[in-house]
């Protein structure tokens, strides 16, 4: 009886040793995410700024782009064909 006592406190002491663990893996998974997350934020509105219609213009300008009046687009058979 003494042995299954002891058995059944080393089993649980193993077991709440497993439950901090995973609950500090988590909390530093979500702290991980949260860092992404703002770091994606961060890129979207870099991105949403420099593909801005107010802003194409400077990036014409600063790549010395010019309008063009006639485009020529090219097409390839098996997509215009749909």
């Amino acid at each position: 009886m003494i042995a299954l006592f002891v058995l059944f406190s080393v089993l649980s002491i193993f077991l709440y040793n497993y439950n901090v663990n995973l609950k500090y893996g988590i909390s530093d998974k979500e702290k991980a995410i949260q860092i992404f997350e703002s770091a994606n934020a961060d890129l979207r509105n870099e991105l949403y700024q420099k593909t801005d219609i107010k802003n194409l213009g400077n990036f014409a300008e600063k790549y010395n782009l010019v309008q063009e009046k006639n485009p020529g687009y090219m097409e390839h058979r098996a997509l215009a064909n749909r």
